[in-house]
């Protein structure tokens, strides 16, 4: 057994003791209480042996009443114990061994948590105070947020209460039951190709427009940045707010060159995709937009893995906020609703408008969700009651004419030209290109020619 230190006092064997480090004059309590067996700390501010005693065994007899009451023996302030939480959860999220909503708890607990209930002892979070909490998330974001956003914030607040409870700084009655406000998320409206297409053309006039330098190149940029959501899927904002030249490559394939944008950060985490081949005179355009790189070509662009950021103005700067400027535009263009549905659009509905091509295409749904960075369940949640009928009323050429939901499903996606010809008229639209690759890039034609020769023996 080991011995104790001389400058150890026990008060209760096995229950309270004080110590004395060699570095401090102050005497510190340690005790343990009922089935606890973590030693608990604290100052007895004195270093008068006789006085911290007496402060021990008050103590001591105080936090016995309060664990018979069930209440917390320990108090804590909300930020101390959440920021243990928080930086726990991200841990788990790079190590790769906590769940993917780890990253949604973390963000709610450093963006809404903490910064309101920091300075609140966390055994003292009652209703009223979650009441006023609500109140005052909504004025901090502007409106009431989702039921779905909602949860994952109780949830995160649930994970600072367990850990609070588990460490002693709170007992099982002191937790406050939360609650959800929100309304249940609403698919949001879609798009057809013939009105992203109009959406282009009406931005192409209102960029020219704008009043001031800034306001023409936002819009100009903007029209950029909703055809390549469009034809990538990727998530606005969380997943091209740190997007750079550096994560785009070009990969030379036996029969084609592809795309390949590594995400830095997203939703879940960083992730990869494969762009359609389509894309590149959008790149072509972004490239243009920035004057330093007006000596280079698009294919020197890329090899030379650039660290500065995709979507920036001709005058060097990233935009403040697209999300509002994608508001506008739909307003002063008349497109802010549906014809079909009715419902609001949103940046996110370019992403569905991808899923719903690649749909119509055929891809395969576990193929889909990967590309996306969701899972195969949201797929088919919002795409499998497209999928078999329209594919086959697709190949088969002709459109539905019977009044079924079914058949009104594929009436609102279909378009009349095959879907490859939608992403090069989309790309054009905001380009100005609407030549395929092998037809406007003369040296990817070469290529693709030399891979196809050597494949059959020729010479080229």
């Amino acid at each position: 057994m080991r011995a104790i230190a001389d400058s150890t006092v026990v008060l209760r064997p096995h229950e309270l003791r004080l110590k004395r480090r060699s570095n401090s004059s102050l005497w510190q309590i340690h005790y343990k209480i009922g089935s606890k067996k973590k030693w608990l700390r604290i100052t007895s501010k004195t270093s008068d042996l006789d006085a911290a005693k007496q402060v021990a065994e008050d103590l001591f007899h105080e936090s016995r009443v309060l664990e018979k009451r069930g209440l917390s023996v320990v108090s804590k302030k909300f930020k101390a114990v959440a920021q243990v939480v928080s930086n726990n959860l991200k841990a788990q999220v790079k190590a790769g061994t906590g769940k993917k909503s780890y990253a949604d708890y973390y963000r709610a607990i450093d963006s809404y948590l903490m910064p309101f209930f920091g300075n609140h002892h966390v055994d003292n979070i009652t209703p009223a105070l979650i009441s006023d909490f609500h109140r005052w998330r909504t004025e901090k974001v502007g409106y009431e947020l989702k039921a779905s956003t909602q949860n994952n914030h109780n949830a995160a607040l649930n994970c600072v209460f367990d850990y609070a409870v588990e460490q002693g700084y709170m007992s099982e009655s002191q937790r406050p039951s939360t609650k959800n406000t929100g309304e249940a998320t609403e698919a949001r409206g879609i798009f057809s190709t013939e009105e992203l297409i109009e959406l282009q053309q009406f931005i192409r006039k209102w960029g020219a427009e704008g009043r001031a330098s800034k306001s023409r190149y936002l819009r100009e940029l903007l029209g950029l940045y909703i055809t390549f959501i469009a034809c990538t899927g990727v998530r606005p904002g969380t997943e091209t707010k740190e997007l750079k030249w550096k994560h785009i490559e070009f990969i030379q394939k036996p029969s084609m060159r592809v795309i390949h944008i590594t995400l830095p950060q997203g939703k879940r985490g960083g992730r990869e995709l494969v762009a359609r081949n389509e894309l590149w005179p959008l790149l072509e355009k972004l490239r243009e937009l920035q004057p330093e790189y007006k000596d280079l070509t698009l294919e020197e662009l890329i090899a030379k893995k650039e660290d500065k950021h995709l979507f920036r103005m001709r005058d060097g700067t990233r935009p403040y906020n697209l999300v509002n400027a994608f508001g506008d535009c739909l307003r002063e263009s008349g497109l802010s609703k549906g014809d079909k549905d009715g419902k609001p659009r949103s940046l996110y509905s370019l992403r569905h408008y991808y899923a719903t091509q690649r749909v119509l295409e055929g891809l395969d749904f576990g193929q889909l969700a990967k590309q996306m960075g969701t899972s195969i369940l949201m797929i088919e949640r919002h795409y499998s009651h497209l999928k078999p009928l329209m594919i086959a009323e697709q190949l088969a050429g002709k459109i539905p004419d019977d009044k079924t939901a079914q058949a009104d499903e594929i009436l609102r996606y279909m378009n009349a030209s095959p879907v490859r010809n939608d992403v090069i008229s989309l790309v054009g639209a905001s380009t100005g290109i609407y030549l395929p690759l092998v037809e406007a890039n003369p040296k990817a034609t070469k290529e693709l020619k030399d891979e196809l020769n050597k494949a059959l023996g020729k010479a080229t």
